[in-house]
């Protein structure tokens, strides 16, 4: 599937083209010409709906959904749209990211069209219709997360004069989007091989709607979802977590949906994005905060990590929780590429690349390590995009079925599940370590406190910010840079170097008041509504 999605390149009316003859099972350009390129002339085989449908996929998450990180508590980024949404001073004229209506038209162009291929095998048709309702569930699942009530295009519009459309409440247009998912799994297969690994699968739909059930606080229903696909018996996770971000996790047994990236035909900008720039030629656009890093806890389960015996305030990133290091390179650290085996300590306080505040420097003291492709110091990445993975899955059930019927031996167990990957204690030996009561409300937290440090880097806590509606708790104030005051003993003070770095503030957040909740309709498309569409109640 990666090869088909790199190379359809255009799109002419309703029909989206591979123009790119080497790539295609047949040549459009040898056939028409493109000004004669319509929906009569494209639908005429088997091979075009595949092509249709494969493009579909390029409206999914990829690399640059890591920038959702910087809009929450867990990274900073000089990117300056992203940055705007961090600290709660965007507005409508920058709010269009996700306002967009061109993977419905194209969806329900597939639908009406679909039929018309001659000969078409009918499982084939089923299941590709299946993965074009899965790429229209997840993207009026991510627009009504975000904007909340929008209009509700279900059918193919071919009259602009029908296009301006009101608003549709959106727990109406989320029992669409499950009875698509629904309709979706049922139609697609278990798994893939070969060249279609990628494409959506029965779990994969499964998991969008644990997803969707859990951000809209149907937690009964979320429950119910995941464990569907923990009953399955199909995932399992990845052995090494911080292997599963790189190559070795791509569709292995965690990755249950996945956008594919290849050396030849397109890398990832996730070394761009995430990577340090002395020790990984990153330009360290997003930046993990130290608070995020705070929040790790201690190897042995004490939380807050201070209050382990162990721990040393000139060495405060060793004895954590092994996933800090695997997901964030702090002051001291060592990354090696296997070329580089030597000479890469991360030094933000020295190195000219990476010092805070320079150029390409980073702006807390930290960099990402995961998702940076490990294996390739010259080229982006080539590690998949996991948008959907089983981890994910274990602790949205937890969650769910924690707020159904508060603490029970099956949550426990897929929290235990997480935690004995990442090397940590069990949720019952960190309980009696901390002294902390097992009820609802406290694992409530736990569980919370978990997905912020399992799923890092991934994109997904700033959904989490917005369902907890905790934004004016954790993004309200400053945001600081590493505290070294006390000095990091792994780097060295020799030839006038320094190991002390004082606690500054990088920039202040203003998430103060409900609105940032829900973002605002673009501008634009109000401007262009003939009154129809109006803006949402609390940006106006």
């Amino acid at each position: 599937m990666n090869n088909y999605i790199k190379k359809l390149t255009i799109c002419f009316g309703v029909a989206l083209l591979c123009v790119m003859g080497s790539g295609c099972k047949k040549n459009f350009l040898d056939q028409h010409p493109l000004n004669q390129i319509t929906d009569e002339t494209y639908w005429q085989s088997a091979d075009d709906a595949v092509m249709f449908a494969t493009r579909m996929y390029t409206y999914l998450p990829q690399d640059n959904f890591v920038y959702y990180e910087a809009m929450s508590d867990n990274a900073i980024s000089n990117e300056p749209t992203t940055r705007r949404f961090g600290n709660s001073t965007q507005d409508a004229t920058v709010s269009g990211k996700e306002w967009s209506y061109e993977p419905m038209r194209q969806a329900f162009s597939f639908f009406a069209h679909v039929d018309e291929v001659p000969g078409m095998d009918a499982a084939l048709k089923a299941r590709l219709t299946g993965e074009v309702k899965f790429v229209l569930a997840y993207r009026y699942f991510i627009m009504t997360t975000l904007y909340g009530d929008i209009p509700f295009v279900n059918s193919l519009i071919t009259d602009p004069n029908a296009a301006d459309i009101p608003k549709t409440a959106k727990a109406d247009i989320v029992k669409s989007i499950v009875q698509w998912l629904d309709e979706a799994a049922a139609a697609l297969p278990v798994s893939y091989t070969g060249t279609d690994l990628g494409r959506a699968t029965k779990g994969a739909a499964m998991a969008l709607k644990a997803r969707v059930f859990l951000y809209n606080g149907q937690y009964a229903e979320a429950a119910v979802a995941a464990k569907a696909v923990m009953d399955m018996n199909v995932y399992k996770l990845f052995p090494d977590y911080y292997a599963f971000f790189q190559k070795d996790g791509d569709y292995s047994s965690e990755d249950i949906l996945s956008f594919g990236y290849t050396l030849s035909v397109k890398q990832n900008g996730l070394r761009d994005i995430l990577g340090s720039q002395a020790l990984m030629n990153g330009r360290n656009i997003l930046n993990p905060t130290a608070e995020l890093v705070a929040a790790y806890e201690s190897k042995n389960g004490y939380y807050p990590y201070t209050r382990d015996p162990a721990y040393v305030a000139t060495d405060p990133f060793n004895n954590r929780d092994p996933r800090l290091r695997q997901s964030i390179l702090c002051p001291g650290d060592i990354f090696a590429y296997p070329q580089f085996p030597t000479n890469n300590q991360y030094d933000p306080f020295n190195n000219a690349g990476d010092r805070i505040g320079g150029d390409l420097g980073t702006k807390s003291g930290f960099s990402w390590a995961k998702n940076v492709d490990h294996y390739d110091y010259v080229r982006s990445g080539t590690n998949n995009w996991k948008s959907f993975r089983y981890g994910e899955v274990l602790l949205n059930f937890a969650e769910a079925q924690n707020e159904t019927g508060g603490p029970s031996a099956d949550v426990i167990a897929a929290l235990d599940l997480i935690r004995t990957r990442a090397q940590m204690p069990s949720v019952a030996n960190t309980f009696t370590l901390n002294g902390w009561v097992l009820d609802q409300t406290t694992l409530r937290t736990f569980i919370r406190h978990e997905r912020r440090i399992e799923l890092a880097g991934e994109g997904l806590r700033y959904f989490d910010v917005l369902r907890w509606k905790i934004g004016d708790q954790v993004m309200q104030g400053a945001i600081y840079t590493v505290d070294a005051t006390a000095g990091i003993t792994a780097i060295s003070t020799a030839n006038g170097r320094i190991n002390k770095y004082p606690k500054s503030v990088i920039e202040t957040r203003y998430f103060n008041n409900a609105k940032f909740y829900v973002w605002p309709i673009p501008q634009t498309a109000v401007d262009a509504s003939k009154g129809v569409l109006t803006q949402n109640p609390l940006w106006k």
